[in-house]
């Protein structure tokens, strides 16, 4: 093997190493990507669940039991009406040591068995932000304010939730719309809402421009 043949021997196996470590470095980056996005998720259902328990420990005992029983139920509803009518919401409250802990769990009700399950493992991302929206809602509800004050902005809030449950979503939405003066603004890259809603903006970019047309 002459010199030329050595040289361009070596040159091609260490461009076969380098474009494995692009590779993987293209790998670490996506994963990167998605660990911040599943800590973003996971930092607002912690939220969601934090007004529910501020909310709860601001009442008295009567009506914190009053207000448990209104969530439950208005979650439930959603659970049940969206995803499966096996599914229930459950807020569970006890004390430990001397610190009082709020859990939130669904519970799946099969004919042969009940399984209990914590909220953050629940079915994944899509019935997680299912039920951290109807907290913000319930909680809104149960605050009361005129309607210009309940508004909620929902940004990309459904993105997980998989394609077959987004038409019962979309009519919950338009219901809990139009019974309640809560309204609700949704920025959202999901087509299918769009038949639920009073208007529809379309944002486009054209020439690093930003276009907003309404739907007629």
């Amino acid at each position: 093997m002459t010199d030329l043949d050595t040289l361009t021997s070596r040159t091609q196996r260490r461009r076969r190493e380098l474009d494995g470590l692009a590779g993987e470095a293209r790998a670490v980056l996506t994963r990167g990507k998605e660990i911040q996005a599943e800590i973003s998720d996971l930092t607002d259902y912690i939220s969601d669940y934090e007004r529910v328990t501020v909310l709860l420990n601001s009442l008295g005992e009567e009506k914190q039991l009053k207000a448990q029983t209104v969530i439950e139920d208005l979650v439930t509803r959603g659970l049940q009406t969206i995803f499966d009518s096996t599914l229930s919401f459950h807020i569970i409250q006890s004390v430990r040591g001397k610190t009082a802990n709020v859990d939130f769990i669904v519970r799946t009700t099969l004919p042969e068995s009940v399984i209990e399950t914590s909220v953050m493992d629940a079915r994944g991302g899509g019935l997680a932000a299912t039920i951290g929206f109807l907290l913000r809602l319930v909680v809104m509800l149960l605050r009361g304010g005129t309607k210009e004050e309940n508004i909620l902005i929902l940004d990309e809030t459904f993105a997980h939730v998989s394609a077959e449950y987004l038409a019962p979503l979309g009519e919950f939405v338009r219901e809990i719309v139009d019974k309640t003066n809560v309204q609700i603004v949704m920025v959202t890259h999901q087509p299918e809402f769009a038949d639920y809603a009073d208007k529809v903006y379309r944002f486009t970019t054209l020439d690093g421009k930003t276009q907003v047309q309404e739907d007629a």
